[in-house]
């Protein structure tokens, strides 16, 4: 009888020795955005256009007990990032949880304002979303954001697999919340963030190349391959890459005067050179490439490979000449070369190249070519 209400005593006070869950978040209690666009109206207002996902299927159909999900819509506005939040959660039964957000994206007005402002509430909270990707949208984040694409019951899982196919194919960088920060703090290193626009009639986004950035601010754009081959350059290529070179640079354009290659494998080599206190620096890249597509055919002959490889060489050094102008016009250290002199010269770099214009850093570009593959058996 001592032992049975010894026991019954040990049962009674286990329960109040628990800690329990005091930070519980109950989803019955949540609105889970997965995606947030925002914009800048001419007053200086932030506007946010968030999406998440509501039931469906119980409604549309009482005698089924599956339910599928589709994104909703909500518009506000306010004069920072989280007070647009704010004042959205004014407008629901539940409270707003951007814990979940798979992309963020930014207008290009306010991309040109800056980016840190809108991503500063996310990069603090021990809660935010310092995965969900970073895009900039040509015109405003709202079209994106309302845009009835047929891909996705939810738009922010819609955007997630889109920007992560384009960075397996090489069409831009990877970029989330956690990353980009950083570098829009550190002033060292610029990042180069997706670009997409929206195709209304074809009811999808479509990708256009990279914005850059100097700072925190866009000042240029860089086109599809450009894009890839900034990638190469950078040495960040994932995948095989596939450029469209045109052979024949006289007289009217033909089915046979391209040629489609694949970037097979890449070695890059970045050389920084200091001479009379002025740096320079030499990207040197050694591609080997196969050949995908080539109408005219006659790939057996070795004259015509070697025409063929000039020419490549040439166009695509064409490419990469334009993409380093672009940077430098845009004073997008892509490249991370302040960042360079930073560690390797310190003295010249506080002395001459803190926060200096990339346009003066000469820049110069050597690419190789090996073909390894034409395609046809050799």
């Amino acid at each position: 009888m001592r032992r049975t209400s010894k026991r019954l005593i040990v049962f009674i006070f286990i329960p109040l020795l628990l800690t329990g869950c005091w930070d519980q978040r109950l989803l019955k209690e949540q609105k889970l955005i997965m995606l947030i666009g925002y914009d800048i109206n001419p007053n200086g207002d932030i506007i946010a256009n968030t999406s998440y996902p509501i039931g469906k299927g119980a409604l549309e159909n009482n005698n089924s007990s599956a339910s599928s999900s589709r994104s909703t819509i909500l518009t506000s506005s306010g004069r920072t990032a989280l007070d647009t939040l704010l004042h959205a959660d004014l407008n629901i039964s539940e409270r707003i949880d951007t814990s979940k957000v798979q992309a963020i994206l930014f207008g290009e007005k306010m991309a040109k304002k800056g980016l840190y402002q809108e991503l500063d509430n996310i990069y603090r909270n021990p809660k935010g979303a310092l995965s969900a990707k970073v895009v900039i949208i040509e015109g405003e984040a709202a079209d994106a954001i309302r845009l009835k694409q047929e891909e996705a019951d939810i738009n922010g899982q819609y955007y997630a697999e889109f920007l992560k196919s384009g960075e397996a194919t090489g069409f831009f960088t990877d970029y989330n919340v956690q990353s980009v920060c950083p570098l829009l703090l550190k002033h060292t290193k610029d990042p180069l963030l997706p670009l997409l626009n929206v195709h209304y009639e074809k009811h999808r986004a479509r990708s256009v190349g990279m914005a850059l950035f100097d700072n925190e601010k866009m000042t240029g754009k860089l086109n599809i391959p450009e894009s890839k081959m900034f990638l190469l350059l950078n040495g960040t290529k994932k995948q095989k890459v596939s450029f469209l070179v045109k052979t024949n640079q006289q007289g009217k354009e033909t089915q046979k005067d391209f040629v489609v290659i694949e970037v097979i494998t890449t070695r890059k080599k970045t050389k920084l050179a200091v001479k009379n206190d002025a740096a320079s620096v030499n990207l040197s890249v050694k591609l080997q490439f196969r050949i995908t597509e080539y109408p005219k055919n006659h790939l057996t002959n070795p004259l015509q490979l070697n025409q063929i490889n000039k020419e490549i060489k040439n166009s695509l050094t064409k490419t990469a000449e334009k993409t380093i102008a672009k940077l430098q016009e845009a004073n997008c250290d892509g490249f991370g070369i302040e960042e360079k002199i930073k560690a390797n010269h310190h003295q010249l770099w506080e002395k001459k190249y803190k926060n200096a214009p990339l346009k003066e850093i000469p820049i110069k570009v050597d690419l190789q070519f090996e073909l390894i593959n034409t395609g046809i058996i050799n």
